[in-house]
C-alpha cells in the first residue's frame, strides 16, 4: 500500500488496517474520484473475504469495470475462491514463485502461512520481494507490515526490530501511515516497558473510540488487542472487564482470543475454566503456538519428573 495515503482514500485505508472491514464493504464506487474506485474495489473484496463472505459479484463486476487489470482481479478471484470453497483449483498461489506486485506477494504469504503451515517459507518470500524492490517500491508498507508480524508470531524479535529500523530510511511522510502506525504500535508493546506497552494501548483505544455499534467483528479485534496489552500491563481486573465486553459480543471467539483467556487465567489463579477453554482451541486450531509451547513443557517437566523417578 502506498503511504501516500492521506487523499479521499485515507479513511478507508485506515478502517481497513484496523479491521472495520464492515464499514470498508459499505462504500459506493461512485463516492470517489476515477483514480481511487480500483484502490477501494481491492480493499472491498479483501474486506469481503475477511468477514467471511463471498466476494465472487465484486470482482466480477470490477472485472467488467476494469477490464485492463486481469492480473489483480485473477489474483482476488484465487484468493476469494480459497476462502468460499477452501481450495484454489488454479492452483494460483502455489504457482507464484516470485511475486510480480505488492498484493500478490502478500496474499501468497498468507496462502503459505495458512494452508500450507510454513512461516519460514512466507518469510522467505517476502523478504525476496523487498529485497528485490527497486525505488518505486519503497511506496509500498504493507509487506513490511506483514513480514515483521511473522517474525513476531515466531518469537524473533530481533528480526522485527532490525526491519522496523528500516523505517530510518524512508521519507517522514511514510509515518504518517495507518500502516506505519500499527507497525510501531507492535513493535512497542513486544519491547515492553510500562510506557512501550502504555503508547500501544493508547494507539487502539483511540480507535475504539471510533463507531463501532453495527461492527461486532471489528470491535472483537480492537477488543481482543486491548486484552493483551492490558495482561502485559498486569492490569488484571481491567483485564477481566474486557473479557465481559468480548463475551457479550455476536462473534466467534477465534483462537488467539481463547488463547489470551487461558493465559488471563494462570496469572491470575483463576484456572478452573482453563481446561474447557484448552479444549475449545484444540478443537478449533490443534496447530496454535500455545498449544505446541504447552506441550513442549509438559514434555520437559514429565522428563524431569521420570528423572527423579528414577
Amino acid at each position: 500500500m502506498d503511504f501516500r495515503d492521506s487523499g479521499e482514500l485515507y479513511t478507508v485505508v485506515t478502517q481497513f488496517y484496523t479491521g472495520q472491514h464492515s464499514k470498508v464493504v459499505e462504500y459506493s464506487l461512485n463516492q470517489f474520484s476515477d483514480e481511487s474506485q480500483l484502490k477501494l474495489l481491492e480493499f472491498q473484496v479483501r474486506s469481503t473475504v475477511s468477514l467471511g463472505k463471498d466476494a465472487s459479484k465484486l470482482i466480477d463486476d470490477g472485472k467488467a469495470q476494469f477490464p485492463d487489470n486481469e492480473p489483480l482481479f485473477s489474483l482476488l478471484s484465487a484468493w476469494n475462491d480459497l476462502h468460499s470453497f477452501g481450495v484454489d483449483d488454479s492452483t494460483y498461489f502455489e504457482d507464484v514463485k516470485e511475486p510480480e506486485f505488492e498484493l500478490q506477494a502478500i496474499l501468497t504469504s498468507f496462502y503459505i502461512v495458512k494452508f500450507l503451515k510454513n512461516i519460514d517459507g512466507a518469510i522467505s518470500l517476502l523478504t525476496k520481494y523487498i529485497d528485490d524492490s527497486n525505488m518505486l517500491k519503497i511506496n509500498e508498507l504493507e509487506p513490511y507490515l506483514v513480514l515483521i508480524q511473522l517474525h513476531l508470531i515466531q518469537g524473533n524479535f530481533g528480526a522485527a526490530n532490525k526491519i522496523f529500523n528500516n523505517f530510518e530510511n524512508f521519507p517522514d511522510s511514510a509515518k504518517d501511515s495507518i500502516v506505519y502506525q500499527v507497525l510501531e504500535s507492535w513493535v512497542s508493546s513486544i519491547k515492553g516497558e510500562t510506557e512501550n506497552i502504555n503508547n500501544a494501548y493508547y494507539f487502539y483505544d483511540e480507535i475504539l473510540s471510533n463507531d463501532f455499534e453495527n461492527d461486532e467483528s471489528g470491535k472483537f479485534k480492537i477488543l481482543n488487542t486491548l486484552l493483551v496489552l492490558t495482561i502485559k500491563l498486569k492490569h488484571y481486573p481491567e483485564a477481566y472487564e474486557l473479557v465481559k465486553q468480548i463475551n457479550t459480543l455476536d462473534v466467534k471467539q477465534v483462537d488467539d482470543y481463547l488463547a489470551n483467556q487461558i493465559t488471563l487465567n494462570y496469572l491470575t489463579g483463576k484456572a478452573e475454566n482453563n481446561d474447557e477453554l484448552i479444549s475449545k482451541l484444540k478443537i478449533s486450531n490443534p496447530d496454535h503456538a500455545y498449544l505446541t509451547d504447552r506441550a513442549v513443557k509438559n514434555e520437559k517437566f514429565t522428563d524431569i519428573v521420570n528423572k527423579y523417578k528414577n
